[in-house]
């Protein structure tokens, strides 16, 4: 009797294992679907918030698009309502920007940034994050200065220190375990940040579902007639380096 119940238990207990292991592995393909900008504070804050959705016909998704743009012009809302309903929602990293003056009478201007993980409506659970996520700041002139990482967990030491260039007007900044980050900015001119990040599960096994992903945004910054700056937010069509590069 003993030796049944023994039996039973480690039946169970395999049972329990291979459920749980089933559970862990089995993560939807998701595709990235849609970007959805908005600005604010007369054009200076500035999001984009990117969709992956789960069980998408991409081609009859973008084919809709498409057809949609040449009847009417569709805002943004409306081609992000589209992109909600081609599949489930499934991931939705959010890229804020933010760029002041802190003196209207000098070009010296304070720039900020931080990337989340947000709910997109109809999304229950979070089955995916970004892993290696990093960051290259560029410039046409302005120059570079006083960086400041805010680690994301306290606890945990941020990677490393940021590398810039001897001309202050390229930076690299690896973004794992930091929330956000800023820096100033002397001079007006193009700046380009370009982030590249994989997707994985976030499950305990994490386990990679995307590669090389890529967010370009350009800010243009420029001053008005009566001295008062003005910022232009420009995000590139490319959602990974293999479009980007090809």
């Amino acid at each position: 009797m003993r030796r049944i119940v023994f039996i039973l238990l480690i039946v169970a207990v395999i049972a329990v294992i291979g459920l749980y292991t089933f559970l862990e592995f089995r993560v939807n393909e998701i595709v990235f679907v849609n970007d959805r900008m908005e600005t604010w504070a007369q054009g200076k804050e500035m999001v984009v918030r990117r969709l992956y959705n789960s069980d998408v016909d991409i081609d009859a998704f973008f084919e809709k698009v498409e057809q949609s743009l040449v009847i009417a012009e569709f805002t943004e809302d409306e081609i992000y309502a589209a992109a909600l309903n081609s599949g489930n929602p499934e991931f939705q990293p959010v890229f804020y920007f933010s760029t002041y003056s802190p003196d209207a009478d000098v070009n010296v201007f304070d720039v900020s940034s931080r990337v989340v993980q947000e709910y997109a409506p109809n999304q229950t659970n979070f089955n995916f994050k970004a892993a290696n996520l990093y960051i290259e700041i560029m410039t046409d002139g302005p120059m570079i200065s006083d960086v400041e990482l805010r680690a994301e967990n306290p606890a945990e030491k941020i990677p490393g220190t940021p590398i810039i260039s001897d001309d202050k007007r390229q930076m690299a900044i690896d973004l794992n375990n930091v929330s956000s980050y800023s820096f100033t900015l002397t001079g007006t001119g193009r700046v380009t940040f370009q982030y590249t990040y994989d997707v994985v599960t976030g499950n305990l096994f994490s386990s990679m579902s995307l590669e090389e992903q890529l967010l370009i945004v350009h800010a243009n910054i420029s001053e008005w007639q009566d001295g008062e700056f003005k910022v232009e937010y420009i995000n590139e069509p490319f959602s990974s380096l293999e479009e980007f590069l090809y």
